[in-house]
């Protein structure tokens, strides 16, 4: 649609009226300069995508996924729903690095999924639970399944500056998930992992600890050494093969028919990335050729003249329609070049414009009706598919809010004053716990729903950011007052009922 539009713009009405091309040299420009086919999208794949996502490979094929879940397993283990737990961590520090929820999804949740379903939790809570914990991976510091060093070049920014913008909103993210998985379990009582089930720590350190190497080699070439992000992904990939060959993993040590099958599945990941990258520069050099990102720019604004918010709604939803079933690299890239410079020139602030899309993207792995994450997962639980999608948009909610927060209140992106920063994270992860207690129903014990509802109202008058709305702190204060005392009411109600509990118990005896 938009190579048909260099040849066709000129003839358009209004505001989408764009500058008559020549058919020869407009051929000739987007296929062979270096702003278009061979632009910046490509160059960045494949200089430094490519690398990250062999990295993935590699740690795949060595054990790495296997390690982290029994890691996750020793640690978790033997806290309630344990098992939920450790899908979480694991599938979180796994899908840092995989570059897609669907294959995260697939690696981690073959042991996770069945762990789950054995302690108690229904399918479609397992899946959801595995399909959220490997989307939120994609959002996790320091590699973002590689978006975090497209951003940093897109946006000309120092990639810690990107890390650190991505920090707070992760751990929101992942906390709202394991609050939930947490209140799951304490509400149908399910028990911690059995015994036998829970690996020793120091067995699991030792059997893996140097899987840990290829990361400490990952951040000491990017922030010490100062080396690009394709050199520090080489060296750390090659870290990768040099301690799995040396030490191996459970006694199987690296081999040459390994390091060939990363090599050939990286190349098959890579490719579609790389077709997308390509396409994308075209549409960044068609943008810009015709003056069609000018005018797209002024409908965006003309929509949202009257509201900001009604701008972003239909943000939000155009991401979600464009990033269905695509890795992330190229969610975000093809995002990155449609949508968030418009915001930009709106006013956004740049990262907040960036991550916005970059985390609406990411939601239409979870989000029916192509929530392919979502839908991986329901095929290990045995779960009816749009059960577990929606099921997972409950798990994930606070990625569906998150980004109108951090776009109003750049705060929670670590910019602005250190005072404003310090109150939003506090009032954020205040916000994220009691809002998930009320859509899980369930703190101290089960809760009525005029209890859930004020639960999650008192949330988010908590997540509102103070510095970006009238009366914010107010706002706030009345978020806080609500929450201690909904919390107090169910604490006292909940105490009552165990000592009537206990006093009935006795009285049998």
């Amino acid at each position: 649609t938009f190579f048909a539009y260099v040849f066709i713009g000129h003839l358009m009405p209004g505001m989408l009226e764009g500058k008559e091309q020549k058919f020869v040299r407009a051929i000739a420009e987007l296929g062979v300069t270096n702003v278009a086919i061979l632009g910046l999208p490509t160059k960045i794949i494949v200089l430094t995508v490519v690398l990250f996502i062999w990295m993935g490979q590699l740690l795949l094929h060595t054990g790495a996924s296997e390690w982290f879940t029994d890691l996750a397993s020793a640690i978790m283990g033997r806290s309630r729903g344990g098992s939920a737990k450790i899908a979480v961590v694991a599938s979180g520090l796994f899908g840092s690095i995989s570059g897609s929820a669907v294959s995260n999804v697939a690696s981690t949740g073959v042991i996770t999924i069945p762990l789950m379903r054995q302690a108690g939790y229904d399918a479609k809570t397992a899946g959801a639970i595995e399909a959220v914990a490997s989307t939120g991976g994609q959002i996790m510091p320091p590699i973002m399944g590689a978006a975090a060093f497209l951003m940093a070049e897109l946006l000309e920014l120092e990639y810690t500056e990107i890390i650190l913008s991505a920090l707070i909103p992760a751990a929101l993210y992942y906390l709202a998930v394991f609050v939930q998985a947490d209140l799951e379990a304490a509400k149908n009582g399910i028990a911690p992992l059995p015994k036998d089930r829970i690996p020793p720590l120091l067995r699991v350190l030792k059997e893996g600890w140097f899987f840990v190497i290829p990361y400490v080699v990952l951040i000491y070439t990017l922030f010490w050494m100062n080396m690009p992000p394709q050199e520090s992904a080489f060296w750390a990939a090659i870290s990768v093969g040099i301690v799995s060959f040396i030490f191996g993993y459970k006694g199987h040590r690296l081999n040459f028919s390994q390091i060939w099958d990363s090599i050939a599945n990286c190349g098959r990941q890579s490719a579609e990335i790389i077709v997308i990258g390509a396409m994308a520069g075209i549409i960044i050099a068609i943008l810009d050729r015709t003056g069609l990102g000018q005018a797209l720019t002024l409908i965006l604004a003309a929509v949202g003249e009257d509201s900001l918010f009604l701008l972003l709604i239909l943000t939000a939803l155009v991401s979600i329609l464009l990033g269905m079933g695509m890795p992330t690299s190229a969610i975000y890239l093809l995002l990155a070049t449609m949508i968030a410079p418009s915001l930009i020139k709106l006013g956004v602030n740049p990262i907040a414009a960036h991550m916005f899309v970059l985390y609406f993207g990411l939601m239409s792995m979870i989000t029916p009706p192509v929530a392919i994450a979502a839908f991986a997962a329901a095929s290990l639980s045995g779960a009816k598919p749009m059960e577990t999608g929606v099921t997972a948009v409950r798990m994930g909610w606070i990625a569906y809010v998150i980004p109108f927060v951090f776009v109003l209140s750049p705060s929670l992106l670590c910019q602005g004053e250190l005072s404003d920063i310090i109150i939003a994270t506090i009032t954020a992860f205040a916000g994220v716990w009691i809002a998930s207690c009320g859509l899980i129903g369930y703190l101290f014990g089960p809760l009525s729903s005029i209890m859930r509802l004020l639960f999650f109202l008192s949330g988010i008058l908590l997540l509102l950011p103070a510095d970006a709305i009238p009366n914010g702190l107010l706002i706030n204060a009345v978020g806080l007052v609500l929450a201690v005392v909904v919390v107090m009411k169910d604490l006292a109600a909940n105490k009552d009922k165990r000592k009537a509990a206990k006093a009935a118990a006795m009285a049998d005896e």
